[in-house]
């Protein structure tokens, strides 16, 4: 589950990196787009060389007051080749004017009108050199523009993986903390009696087998304590077995709430049987909890006809592990105390023997 979350919390790292490599790439060949748009704006899109040739040419025509053939040609041919170029249907409505203008004045020896077209060359200079200007401005406002927009696109995108990542992870602590939930439920239910809520006998025997050893290991005086309740099969026969389930909940009530101290462990053993094992204890403290737990079975006072008292009593049997009893297995623990009980019962019940 550890590893399962690591790789979910690295995993919008991962993505976030990745990211990040292709905006760096993108934005460079947005870049080279830039080079390449300012090349062709202030290169071939920009025919501007042209009209300063043909402006040359004037110039010459001008000051020398007269025209030659080879300077006709060298003007008709460059202006062919600017004005048939792209142009805006407002451009062409303009040049359609100085075309006629300058044909005009090509085929006839005023200057005047050669100085008019060096004039409309000049403002055709400026309109080029503007237009490419405006374009240039427009494309590196849209270039801005496409920058902010992979920015915010970036920023959105890491925003978004993050709060998925977030979610994810979320889910999979809550799923992962659903798991141990009931896992540890699990473990609980597994080690518990379901009508008493005390220890089930699966988890005495656990208990019961570490005594002796932890006992030992520890030199500590523990106990063991098995407990009947008397006549209780009398009292089903009489009462019902509902009744006889109200009274061992109310007798493992009763254990539940006095056997409650560290290293003290209460279990139903099976049917009308319960068991208490105490690490660390002595004999004093084990009469005074026997005589407690008789002392709040009467005041419960649960009504059974079969006891000599007229309620329901307990016997119990008790086997105290000291250092002279670290030999025993838990056999001949769990078999003298059942005797210990046996004698209880025998001598009378409502009772307790060490």
């Amino acid at each position: 589950m550890v590893k399962q979350n690591i790789k979910l919390i690295i995993l919008p790292f991962i993505i976030i990196v990745s990211m990040i490599i292709l905006s760096f790439l993108f934005s460079q060949k947005i870049d080279r787009l830039k080079k390449e748009v300012d090349l062709i704006y202030f290169g071939n899109f920009t025919p501007v060389d042209t009209l300063h040739n043909i402006k040359a040419k004037f110039l010459t025509i001008i000051y020398d007051k007269k025209i030659s053939k080879k300077n006709l040609k060298y003007i008709i041919k460059n202006w062919e080749s600017y004005y048939t170029g792209y142009k805006t249907d407002q451009e062409i409505i303009r040049l359609n004017k100085i075309d006629k203008q300058l044909k005009k004045a090509l085929n006839s020896n005023n200057l005047k009108l050669y100085e008019i077209s060096l004039k409309n060359i000049d403002t055709l200079i400026k309109h080029e050199v503007n237009s490419a200007y405006i374009q240039r401005k427009t494309f590196l406002k849209q270039y801005e523009d496409m920058q902010n927009y992979l920015f915010y696109a970036q920023l959105i995108i890491i925003t978004l993986v993050l709060i998925f990542s977030a979610f994810v992870v979320y889910q999979a602590i809550k799923q992962n903390s659903y798991l141990k939930h009931l896992n540890d439920q699990y473990k609980v239910e597994a080690n518990t009696d379901a009508l008493t809520n005390l220890y089930n006998r699966k988890y005495f025997d656990t208990i019961f087998d570490d005594l002796v050893p932890i006992s030992r290991q520890n030199n500590w005086v523990s106990v063991f304590i098995m407990i009947d309740i008397d006549f209780f099969k009398q009292f089903n026969d009489t009462y019902g077995h509902d009744a006889g389930d109200i009274a061992l909940k109310k007798v493992s009530g009763v254990l539940d709430i006095l056997i409650n101290k560290e290293y003290e462990y209460p279990f139903r053993l099976g049917g009308e049987e319960f068991g208490i094992i105490i690490f660390n204890t002595n004999e004093k403290y084990v009469r005074y909890t026997l005589n407690n737990i008789q002392h709040h079975i009467k005041e419960q006072r649960i009504p059974h006809s079969a006891s000599k008292t007229g309620y329901l009593t307990l016997s119990m049997g008790v086997t105290m592990i000291d250092k002279n009893g670290y030999n025993l297995s838990t056999k001949k623990i769990y078999t003298s105390t059942d005797e210990k009980l046996y004698h209880s019962k025998e001598n009378g019940r409502d009772q307790y023997t060490f």
